[in-house]
């Protein structure tokens, strides 16, 4: 039918990152052990969770070049969670890629200066730190590989406006897992958690939890609607109940690693790739679809392998790659020290000539953590 290419295009870009555009504050309390009744866990994990959970202001300067003059703004934030007791706070990267000062907001008014420790871009996971004592426990945290669809789950954090809704309390159930392919945007394939409870501006970088009050997730994004235009005219299509978690079997050992070293780095096997187009299929002059090394590095897995730049990825351990997203998703789950197969498409010799007949071949390679 006329129109169907319209509409898979915009559901394709219009997913709207819940970039908190408000904070949360709560009393200061100290959280208990977990409590829960066997009907409804919900008010008890509420009662001891939701004074781990904050939220997280953040202002920006700006210098207008026509009078001279430096402002500050208040650019809203979102919600973060109290993760170790030296002071760290889990949240989204996209809340505070663009701050020049943080704090963190408790509802009595009370304020903590707050700073971004690291974070990891690719999977939106970021850490942040305070020096006072902050009066909580840490946030139990769980497996979120133990999840099923189905379960309970509720999220707390800071929706729309942090003095009226500060640490609301949105529940639901698992409605889907390893939805890779929902966030499209993102340069890795991240494992997603799909629930159908609300999430709005400000829910970014709290707390999703499960029955027992273990933090599985961090809610970060929603599908609002897309625009779809056909011979009638143009029209809003409203999603309903659409909202993602980056797992916390992702999410914990990246702020692990940030809280330790201060910077996380993924294991590799040295070389850096672009995207190319093609054929499905080598041809003699036109090289496949797929990952194309634009540089090995030295000392890594990929050169002792014998990789070379211009060589074409087309396959790991068998299965056929297009996009770094691609790679990503099976490469993700391979441990480090673990060897892996990379099938490539070579057409050029070893001093950068073009070979008579382009060869197709298969490398074992290992990730490892190269400086």
């Amino acid at each position: 039918m006329q129109g169907e290419k319209p509409m898979k295009k915009y559901l394709a870009f219009l997913l709207v990152l819940i970039t908190c555009l408000s904070g949360a504050s709560f009393a200061e309390t100290v959280t208990k052990d977990i409590i829960y009744t066997e009907n409804n866990p919900l008010p008890e994990i509420y009662e001891n969770v939701s004074p781990s959970v904050v939220v997280l202001a953040l202002t920006t300067t700006v210098w207008d070049s026509k009078t001279g003059h430096v402002d500050t703004y208040d650019e809203g934030g979102g919600s973060a969670v109290y993760i170790d007791d030296r002071g760290y706070f889990l949240t989204n990267y996209h809340v505070v890629e663009d701050a020049d000062e943080l704090e963190i907001r408790l509802a009595d008014g009370t304020a903590y200066e707050a700073t971004v420790v690291g974070f990891d871009e690719a999977t939106d996971v970021a850490v942040v730190k305070i020096e006072e004592e902050f009066d909580a426990e840490p946030v139990k945290i769980g497996s979120s590989s133990a999840l099923r669809v189905g379960e309970l789950v509720c999220a707390i954090g800071t929706p729309v406006d942090e003095k009226a809704m500060y640490n609301t309390l949105s529940t639901g159930v698992v409605s889907g897992l390893n939805r890779s392919d929902a966030d499209p945007e993102s340069s890795r394939a991240v494992d997603l958690i799909q629930m159908d409870m609300a999430v709005n501006p400000g829910n970014s970088g709290g707390a999703l939890l499960n029955a027992k009050g273990e933090l599985v997730g961090i809610p970060f994004m929603k599908y609002m609607g897309y625009y779809y235009k056909d011979d009638q005219g143009e029209e809003f299509v409203v999603y309903e109940s659409l909202s993602f978690a980056i797992p916390m079997d992702v999410a914990w050992p990246i702020a692990q690693s940030i809280i330790e070293k201060g910077v996380y780095n993924r294991p590799r096997f040295g070389v850096s790739v672009v995207d190319i187009d093609g054929p499905e299929e080598m041809l003699k002059n036109y090289p496949p679809k797929g990952m194309q090394i634009v540089e090995v590095e030295k000392g890594g897995s990929g050169e002792r392998a014998g990789l070379r730049a211009n060589d074409v990825i087309t396959h790991v351990n068998g299965q056929r790659v297009y996009t770094f997203r691609d790679y990503t998703k099976i490469v993700d789950k391979i441990p480090a020290g673990k060897p892996f197969e990379i099938t490539i498409a070579r057409y050029d010799d070893m001093f950068g000539e073009k070979l008579k007949k382009p060869v197709q071949m298969t490398l074992t390679v290992v990730l490892e953590m190269i400086d």
